[in-house]
């Protein structure tokens, strides 16, 4: 089983309007991640109910996209805005991945003012 792994440690946002092909489904918002400078992964956001394209990884460009529903797209910033470390996953048997964050200790939660002195 060819599983592709790495550490997400920069992304950008994209959030696109328009698209001329009647038939086509184009993502309304789309997140680039990086492993330092390296673009290892794209996020594709579609309009829910919309049917998704199949995930898929470009060996030429060695790049894995991921395509989610729009109303996903609040979780998975949250999550690469507020964790570290961040890491996806890609299973190229399966043509599934996921981006998680690493294990963290059970409560530890913000900063609680209750013990800020």
């Amino acid at each position: 089983m060819k599983v592709i792994n790495s550490e997400i440690t920069q992304y950008w946002v994209h959030f696109q309007s328009g698209g001329a092909e009647k038939n086509r489904v184009y993502p309304r918002a789309l997140i680039k991640c990086y492993h330092d400078d390296d673009f290892i992964l794209q996020i594709n956001f579609y309009p829910d109910g919309k049917t998704l394209a199949p995930n898929n990884y470009d060996k030429r460009n060695k790049l894995v996209y991921l395509r989610y529903p729009m109303s996903m797209y609040p979780s998975v910033l949250d999550i690469l805005r507020n964790e570290k470390p961040i890491y996806f996953s890609y299973n190229l048997n399966l043509n599934m991945g996921h981006v998680r964050t690493g294990k963290e200790p059970i409560g530890e939660g913000e900063m609680d003012a209750d013990f800020n002195s």
